[in-house]
């Protein structure tokens, strides 16, 4: 087994460069995002080619008119609000990390928040596809109407993932327990 190691230099100004790097990720994510958000609900043609072939549904047995999209956009803005959620602990999880902030409580509730926020958008996916299918098939003819749901292995992989991070988050506050003990003992 080997150990991850940087460059040699003083381990503190590498934390603190890194995570003044993932501020930046964190906030420029954001910013993406909820412009990618907006750019596929302002474009009907986007929505045809990367919205409907993930719900299952065809441009003939749905509405793109403005009412319909803006409804789009609300319920698409529900797992991306959980998603700013997540972002905006990874922004203050990383910046106590620049003020030295490492195993504390805090940094531990920030992870867990992380993890959490994680879980729940992947739990979410399939009521916002279903949500998202019933928006936009609604002004179809009836017969034609469908909600759709699916959970993917890419869910289950993503899922997997906020629960490896919520089990970190479990075992940083027990060592930080464990930290406070011993230093109240000596």
């Amino acid at each position: 087994m080997s150990d991850f190691t940087l460059p040699a230099s003083n381990p503190m100004d590498r934390i603190r460069r890194l995570s003044l790097i993932m501020q930046g990720v964190v906030i420029g994510g954001a910013l993406f995002a909820e412009l990618a958000l907006a750019w596929v609900w302002l474009s009907p043609g986007i929505i045809e080619s990367l919205v409907l072939p993930r719900l299952g549904l065809s441009p003939a047995d749905i509405t793109l008119d403005g009412t319909t999209r803006a409804y789009g956009f609300v319920i698409s803005s529900l797992p991306l609000g959980v998603v700013f959620y997540a972002l905006y602990h990874a922004f203050f999880l990383f910046a106590g990390y620049r003020r030295g902030e490492i195993f504390t409580l805090r940094a531990v509730e920030r992870l867990r928040h992380i993890a959490l926020a994680v879980v729940g958008a992947v739990f979410m996916s399939p009521f916002v596809q279903g949500a998202l299918s019933a928006a936009l098939s609604f002004g179809a003819a009836p017969g034609n109407r469908s909600i759709t749901m699916s959970f993917s292995l890419q869910d289950y992989l993503v899922a997997t993932l906020g629960g490896l991070l919520l089990a970190i988050a479990y075992v940083m506050a027990e060592a930080v327990r464990i930290a406070k003990e011993s230093r109240e003992i000596i």
